[in-house]
């Protein structure tokens, strides 16, 4: 990897960091200089704004998310391991990239606010769960659900899931393994299974 390219990376690393620390708005060409000991001139040629600082922040985490998520899953051919492994990574990935979710606070941040920012997030929103209802719908056809299984339905309450889990994880009513949210999905998927 060539040095400047390292040292993007590096640099987005550490905006993941803080804006799963605090919010995507909170971030700041300023507090990103403060966090990786660069001058804001520096950090400034490098994104030239703050809301081109949030879309490079927003890129790199669909990165990642592709890189330990998704890529790992081509291997696995049943749809049906894929849709588990699928939901055993996320959790993974979430554990290990964040104090909390990017998407889950920025969606909430940006909801409200039209722009690229916003766009952006609800692409990457609506690619995943696509992704998602794609995986039951084929876990549908191979027999492992039930035929009259509705694949959206069933996407908005992993979804939900998900997102109870996140947000109730900061009042301790999740713990840090996750139990509620594994214990729900289990019942989640029992009541599917054909």
């Amino acid at each position: 990897m060539r040095k400047g390219k390292q040292t993007r990376q590096q640099i987005l690393e550490t905006a993941l960091n803080i804006a799963t620390g605090t919010s995507l708005n909170d971030l700041t060409i300023g507090s990103l200089a403060a966090a990786t000991e660069m001058s804001k001139s520096g950090l400034f040629a490098h994104f030239k704004s703050k809301e081109n600082l949030q879309l490079a922040v927003l890129e790199y985490a669909h990165k990642v998310f592709r890189e330990q998520v998704i890529e790992p899953l081509n291997d696995i051919e049943d749809p049906f391991e894929r849709l588990l492994k699928t939901v055993e990574l996320w959790q993974k990935w979430y554990g290990q990239q964040a104090q909390s979710c990017i998407y889950i606070s920025a969606t909430s941040e940006f909801d409200d606010q039209p722009g690229p920012v916003r766009d952006k997030l609800k692409r990457d929103l609506t690619l995943l769960l696509s992704f998602l209802e794609n995986l039951v719908n084929k876990t549908i056809e191979k027999g492992d659900f039930k035929q009259d299984t509705d694949a959206k339905h069933f996407v908005f309450e992993f979804y939900s899931l998900y997102l109870g889990s996140q947000q109730l994880k900061w009042v301790d009513f999740e713990d840090s393994e996750q139990s509620h949210f594994w214990r729900a999905f289990d019942n989640l998927i029992n009541r599917y299974k054909s």
